[in-house]
């Protein structure tokens, strides 16, 4: 028995967004980037470009519609400039909607300032961008 191969070629896409302090609202998870349906996620990560300075933590979950933490719980972004974080899990078929972001400060409402990128790298499924057989 043969495997059947197929021709089609996806491309690499990513998108990438800035999240600040005033974009978000503490422990509510605020739509970060939409990704088309029957995407999946090759890898992704979070990149603090300005340090958070809530009084003791300050993390972002990254989540979807189905679960506010499926691609990173409590990543820490309270750290100096250049913290990076990577997103798991690699290989999940996105259904669709927004990736979300959560913010959570160890003590409540005393961050002021914070910014990190988030950024997610994904295939879309079914959309071919070249032919290839080999």
């Amino acid at each position: 028995m043969a495997i059947t191969k197929d021709a089609n070629v996806q491309e690499v896409c990513s998108k990438s967004v800035t999240i600040g302090f005033a974009d978000i609202v503490q422990n509510v998870a605020v739509a970060a980037i939409d990704i088309p349906p029957n995407s999946i996620i090759l890898s992704g990560h979070l990149f603090t470009t300005q340090a958070w300075n809530s009084t003791t933590s300050d993390v972002l979950d990254v989540g979807d519609a189905g679960l506010a933490t499926r691609y990173v719980t409590d990543a820490a972004i309270r750290a100096a400039s250049g913290a990076l974080v990577a997103l798991v899990p690699t290989g999940y078929t996105h259904t669709g909607g927004p990736i979300t972001v959560t913010h959570t400060a160890g003590t409540a409402s005393t961050a002021t300032t914070g910014s990190t990128r988030l950024t997610v790298t994904y295939i879309q499924l079914g959309k071919s961008e070249s032919v290839y057989e080999g």
